[in-house]
């Protein structure tokens, strides 16, 4: 008496036979070489900014006691350093410090330094013309007579973006803009919760380490 096959031992030749055909593509995606942003790791850049600094008219930044009326800051040429490592070609932590030379807009002539030192996380595309994305925290800081408005620092958080241009693999230029926010004239003394934002728009340049090519995609990079 023949016995009739279990449905599901007709199915083992179409199996062989799917595994015959996927075979060589498997061997090929083995063998295709994986794109350059993938190998790359623990990059760094080493740079330089410069631009200006927009200070928010409702600043804080006052030695001790409140003044009579707010003094606000003129516009200020902004110059700075910054360091930043990216495990990855995608994400990263950048660190900057800057200075800013400016003037009391109420007091003609009253020279003063603004200052800053900022910590941020980046988040950027893996490619030539990178787009990118910060956010993160520090301290603004003023320098002037105590005719002025003395000495102080504020904590302050940024948000921010930009573009880099790997013009090689060894050198990116960079354009980036951010908001910066400290306490404001009537959050520090006491008054109601607010806070002032500060812009800076910088451009600058880096010397970069690690990275293995320029573009996305390993085809040319």
């Amino acid at each position: 008496m023949s016995r009739r096959m279990p449905p599901y031992l007709a199915l083992v030749p179409v199996a062989l036979a799917c595994l015959v055909c996927l075979a060589p593509a498997a061997a090929r995606a083995e063998d295709k070489p994986k794109p350059a942003w993938l190998k790359e790791k623990h990059i760094l850049e080493v740079g330089w900014l410069m631009g200006a600094f927009f200070p928010a008219k409702d600043h804080a930044l006052y030695a001790e006691d409140r003044p009579a009326a707010q003094k606000a800051f003129k516009t200020g040429f902004d110059i700075g350093l910054r360091f930043a490592y990216l495990p990855l070609r995608f994400v990263g932590v950048e660190v900057e410090a800057d200075v800013s030379p400016t003037k009391i807009d109420a007091d003609k002539g009253a020279r003063t330094v603004l200052f800053g030192a900022r910590a941020s996380v980046i988040l950027q595309l893996p490619t030539r013309l990178t787009p990118f994305i910060l956010a993160g925290g520090g301290m603004l800081g003023v320098s002037s007579k105590d005719s002025g408005v003395g000495k102080n620092v504020d904590g302050a958080m940024h948000v921010g973006g930009g573009l880099k241009f790997y013009v090689t693999k060894y050198v990116a230029l960079r354009i980036d803009g951010r908001d910066i926010v400290s306490p404001s004239w009537a959050k520090e003394y006491g008054g109601q919760p607010a806070w002032a934002h500060h812009a800076e728009f910088t451009f600058g340049a880096s010397f970069v380490w690690g990275r293995k090519g320029t573009k996305m995609w390993s085809k040319g990079d």
